[in-house]
């Protein structure tokens, strides 16, 4: 609270009257992290989830609100007040926009209809996220996105041996 004084060149009195404790300036900083997330629909589901890849990886590496997602995770995790803020405003719009992304395609018929939406949003941004939380996402190259949805739709199966080799 003495750091936020300083930068904003007023008294400590002046920051507890608006937010009475640190969890009050947090979440009133959390509803001014978002960053808009718009995904456009091109009828091609490797490039729409490429674009959804893409900008979850931006915003993961170069906005304030990604550059907290490690220190969030155990608020989230336990449902704290703060915990639910970060999910609600920052999270969940992001997680819904690439459901709905995965929608399409199904209605479109590139993707199973029988697909869980939810269960393949988390299989797209969770491989982000936990690349994010381990350190490793900056260092994972401007191709991850291709590489990532690649994986995604094209499956981990092995691929049949050819015969003749």
């Amino acid at each position: 609270m003495e750091g936020v004084a300083t930068r904003a060149a007023v008294g400590k009195a002046t920051i507890y009257r608006r937010w009475p404790c640190k969890d009050d300036l947090l979440l009133a900083a959390i509803e001014n992290l978002f960053e808009d997330f718009h995904v456009e629909n091109t009828g091609d589901v490797r490039a729409d989830l490429t674009a959804v890849a893409r900008q979850a990886h931006v915003f993961l590496t170069q906005t304030k609100a990604g550059e907290v997602l490690p220190r969030m995770v155990g608020h989230v995790t336990m449902g704290t007040p703060l915990g639910r803020a970060y999910a609600e405003k920052i999270m969940g719009p992001r997680a819904e926009a690439a459901r709905q992304v995965i929608q399409a395609a199904k209605d479109r018929g590139e993707l199973r209809p029988d697909l869980d939406s939810r269960l393949a949003v988390a299989s797209l941004v969770g491989s982000l996220i936990f690349l994010r939380i381990t350190s490793t996402l900056p260092s994972a190259g401007d191709e991850l996105a291709d590489r990532l949805v690649g994986q995604l739709l094209d499956g981990m199966g092995a691929r049949p041996v050819d015969e003749d080799r």
